[in-house]
C-alpha cells in the first residue's frame, strides 16, 4: 500500500494534513447502517446515512516512532471528522470518524503499536 493521508480541521483552526508513512496494515469492511445511526438537524429534520453500507477502515500500526504516535494522538484529540485518502496523492476515499480509543502501547523503548478505526459518517 502506498502512503495514505489524513486531513482534518480542528475546531476553530485551519485545515491540516498528515501523510502516513508506509508502516501500517489495513483491513476494510462494509457495514450495514445501524438503524439508531440517525440524528436530528438543527431544523428538526432527520439526518440519516443515504446508502445501505458504510465503509470501515482499521489501520494497524506496529513499531512506530514516538513522534508518529504523538501526531496520531493529536489527530484523535481534535475530535473532528477525518478525510481519509488511501493514496496520498489521490482522491478522497471517504470522510470518517475515529471511533476507537487511543490504544497505542509502548512495545519497546520509543516504539509503539496500536490501531485506528475509521467509520464513514
Amino acid at each position: 500500500m502506498a502512503n495514505a493521508k489524513l486531513e482534518w480541521t480542528p475546531q476553530g483552526g485551519t485545515r491540516q494534513s498528515y501523510t502516513l508513512p508506509v508502516n501500517f496494515t489495513w483491513d476494510y469492511q462494509e457495514l450495514w447502517q445501524d438503524e439508531t445511526d440517525r440524528q436530528r438537524a438543527l431544523n428538526g429534520t432527520l439526518r440519516s446515512y443515504a446508502q445501505g453500507l458504510k465503509q470501515r477502515w482499521v489501520l494497524k500500526f506496529q513499531y512506530i516512532s514516538t513522534a508518529q504516535k504523538e501526531q496520531l494522538a493529536a489527530i484523535k484529540q481534535a475530535q473532528t471528522d477525518i478525510d481519509f485518502f488511501r493514496q496520498a496523492g489521490g482522491t478522497k476515499t471517504f470522510t470518517g470518524a475515529w471511533t476507537s480509543d487511543l490504544n497505542f502501547k509502548e512495545v519497546a523503548p520509543g516504539l509503539w503499536s496500536g490501531s485506528i478505526v475509521l467509520e464513514e459518517v
